[in-house]
């Protein structure tokens, strides 16, 4: 049986992540000297609440390369089963070299990298489809031709509240945010291939949510649809009730984002990842 890894960026909630097995390789976050893992030493409440009060932006980093060998170790059981580790887009984090690099480095355990291109729960659907393919039995190049056809079909859409953690977090210049806070400018953001776009520049919170359910309508029908936030539960409610009769009538999920995401896009993030239908 194929052996599903990825690291926590996926946003995969942890008790989902065990029942589906998929071994989960936590990124770290860095607030000062003390550092956590995601998902593991500190919880997306406790991180969200620290996130709004801190004076300093918390840092992200990867995990080194020892430890993504020790995880695809375990995962293969020392080289007994082939590995799929499936990570964050090659184009936002050297993350992905790494694990290419822990990859080569452990000739003894078979493992394969696959470059998501995605963010997040974009990310997080093509692993829980890889798992579900690897529990009926589906060898490593057929999950893989899966991913290949799915992945252009997947992508992440989401509007920020503030830009504010975009130029804290040194990605933004201080001109911008500081025009977007007096203009109210919340972008509608995708992720898709690799690339991170802007979309749309909205000026008010409802009219930035009423985008977001416009450019959800642009890409139905769906084979997969979740909705997401970062500490704006409210909101993504609103949004997945909005979104119920592009997913059969049923309310999406929804599902907060993790440390890593909200350390960049900011507390107040709505958006949705899917899978459009073949």
């Amino acid at each position: 049986m194929v052996k599903i890894v990825t690291d926590s960026t996926a946003d995969i909630p942890r008790d989902l992540a065990q029942q589906q097995g998929v071994l989960v390789i936590p990124d770290i976050i860095n607030f000062g000297l003390e550092s956590f893992r995601e998902g593991v030493d500190i919880s997306k409440s406790e991180f969200f609440a620290r996130l709004i009060t801190s004076e300093t932006l918390p840092t992200t980093s990867q995990p080194s390369v020892g430890e993504f060998m020790e995880a695809y170790a375990s995962a293969s059981g020392n080289g007994g089963e082939e590995v799929l580790a499936i990570h964050l887009g090659s184009t936002f984090s050297g993350l992905y070299g790494t694990a290419k690099l822990a990859a080569d480095s452990a000739p003894k355990v078979p493992v394969t990298i696959y470059d998501s291109g995605l963010l997040t729960l974009g990310m997080g659907l093509l692993v829980l489809e890889a798992a579900k393919a690897a529990r009926q039995g589906a060898t490593l190049a057929e999950i893989v031709n899966m991913l290949d056809r799915m992945r252009p079909r997947t992508r992440v859409i989401a509007v920020l509240d503030t830009l504010e953690y975009l130029r804290r977090g040194g990605r933004l210049s201080r001109v911008s945010a500081t025009l977007g806070k007096i203009l109210s400018v919340r972008p509608v953001i995708q992720v898709y291939e690799n690339q991170l776009t802007q979309l749309a520049r909205t000026r008010h919170r409802q009219n930035s949510l009423d985008r977001l359910v416009q450019f959800a309508e642009m890409h139905a029908p769906f084979e997969h649809l979740l909705v997401l936030h970062t500490a704006a539960l409210d909101a993504a409610a609103s949004v997945a009730d909005r979104l119920s009769h592009l997913n059969s009538g049923a309310r999406p999920a929804i599902i907060e984002a993790g440390s890593v995401i909200g350390t960049h896009a900011g507390p107040g993030a709505v958006g949705f990842a899917c899978v459009t239908a073949e």
